[in-house]
């Protein structure tokens, strides 16, 4: 009886539709088996990633929702990347069900528009989260090359204007996810299973020759690049600052008046490094081996090899997105201080919220009427 079900099935859709052959679809997707490894990966790497990157995430948000910290463009900044971070590693949620649990989502929900969702959402958030590091980057250059008019430019609401422009800029490049002619291609598959329908080559090959490359750029290589030459140049001013000659005089009066101020600045310049040092590492990797591993002559057959290797650098990259907080916490004494502070007030210690909202009034007073207190 089985077999006569499937003959029936495969001649009816050959010769009286125009549809996908299903049967002989699914033999080919059985030919693509994850290999052990790439199992393991996501069975024991991305649950120590999501214990590290969920937990981080969200203090990172307790922390950063401070007035010391959220008063600052910098560290609005910041809780947009955490937010980011947190989406990213959401989606990777199903991955790890999918490829790690063993799970099968395909033919037990809409495996398309699952694919669809999942590519959407997990492109736009990289796109985010790489571009939101160079805006800090960005706010932190502003600030060292033109400290006088920083207090106009390095703003939280033109901040947060920079970045609506990125998740915008972000969907725009990624609606294509969205469009007919992506979705489903190998289920089951780690780094295959979505990605451009077989039955536009046009597309197919567009994605897989030149999209991919763009992608690559777009995340990892262009904002390496940005946040590279803007520590380059903060690194010049500082030490150029150091070697100028200043007269005592006003070397007294200018630190005690923005004594405050120059230590938010110079521990927010911290959490940037920690950042920028996390991103570089993690990402670089993964876009080098992305760039090269198509290229190889015999691509058909090290598909499994070349499988192994993606998913062990993708999980090394998911480290971007998870260990932000402790980095902070291991270079940034203010971060430190500050979570402790705000822990404090979570549990009920109302003094510590006054001690921030006294600081965070003390900063701006200085920031804004520096001349008031000149006269």
């Amino acid at each position: 009886m089985a077999n006569t079900t499937l003959a029936q099935t495969t001649t009816t859709t050959t010769i009286r539709s125009n549809t996908t052959i299903t049967y002989p679809i699914e033999y080919f997707y059985a030919l693509f088996v994850n290999p052990l490894v790439v199992v393991r990966f996501y069975q024991i790497g991305y649950p120590i990633t999501f214990l590290l990157g969920f937990i981080g995430n969200i203090a990172s948000l307790i922390t950063f929702s401070r007035l010391t910290l959220r008063k600052v463009s910098t560290g609005c900044l910041f809780i947009v990347l955490a937010i980011s971070d947190t989406l990213f590693l959401t989606i990777c949620v199903i991955d790890f069900v999918e490829f790690g649990l063993q799970i099968p989502f395909y033919r037990r929900i809409s495996y398309n528009e699952l694919c669809k969702f999942r590519s959407f959402i997990t492109n736009v958030s990289q796109v985010v989260s790489s571009w939101t590091l160079v805006t800090i980057s960005l706010d932190r250059w502003i600030r060292t090359r033109f400290p006088y008019k920083s207090g106009s430019l390095c703003t939280p609401k033109k901040a947060l204007l920079v970045v609506a422009v990125l998740i915008t800029v972000a969907i725009g490049l990624y609606a294509q996810t969205l469009a007919p002619f992506y979705g489903i291609l190998i289920p089951g598959f780690s780094i295959a299973a979505c990605g451009p329908s077989i039955f536009d080559i046009n597309y197919f090959l567009f994605y897989f020759l030149y999209w991919s490359i763009v992608q690559i750029f777009v995340v990892s290589i262009i904002p390496v690049i940005l946040m590279l030459l803007f520590l380059i140049d903060i690194y010049i001013n500082i030490r150029s600052r150091k070697r100028a000659v200043v007269q005592p005089g006003n070397t007294i009066h200018e630190t005690n008046k923005s004594k405050h101020q120059r230590t938010l600045q110079n521990q927010l310049l911290v959490l940037m490094l920690s950042s920028i040092a996390i991103f570089f590492i993690t990402t670089t990797p993964v876009a080098i081996y992305k760039i090269a591993s198509p290229r190889q002559k015999s691509i058909s057959t090290e598909i499994l090899s070349i499988a192994s290797i993606w998913v062990g650098l993708g999980w090394f990259q998911t480290l971007n997105y998870a260990v932000n907080f402790y980095s902070h916490c291991l270079t940034s004494t203010l971060f430190r201080k500050e979570f402790r502070l705000q822990i404090k007030y979570l549990l009920g210690d109302r003094r510590a919220r006054a001690s921030a909202m006294e600081l965070t009034a003390t900063i701006t007073v200085r920031t804004q009427h520096p001349q008031r207190r000149n006269s």
